[in-house]
């Protein structure tokens, strides 16, 4: 990532903690972006709403201006908490957690 966004490879930086090192590298990612002068609207993926709560760490953390989230609205149905956009912009959760809690029945579906 480093070098890609020094040579200005990139405006925005899709970082996701699922396929980096973890939430620390998410982290240092970030950093990284805020040195920059990049955005980060993390890749969501199949377990996006693992970020929720990054995003708010990095809008109050690191100063990044929105709470921007990429949003997939096709798996709102299995989450009991899924991620709420309005107006283009991600609401903060009030539920403590990652947000991956699986509705029941898609647990009893899935045995």
């Amino acid at each position: 990532f480093k070098n890609f966004m020094r040579m200005g490879g990139m405006k925005i930086v899709q970082v996701d903690a699922t396929r980096v090192a973890g939430v620390s590298e998410f982290i240092t990612v970030s950093l990284l972006a805020r040195k920059f002068g990049l955005k980060v609207i993390p890749h969501v993926g199949d377990m996006g709403l693992i970020h929720r709560h990054l995003v708010l760490f990095n809008h109050i953390a690191l100063g990044h201006e929105k709470l921007f989230l990429e949003a997939i609205p096709h798996l709102d149905s299995y989450f009991v908490h899924p991620a709420v956009v309005r107006e283009g912009v991600y609401e903060t959760p009030r539920e403590p957690g990652m947000g991956t809690d699986l509705k029941s029945e898609i647990h009893s579906s899935a045995l």
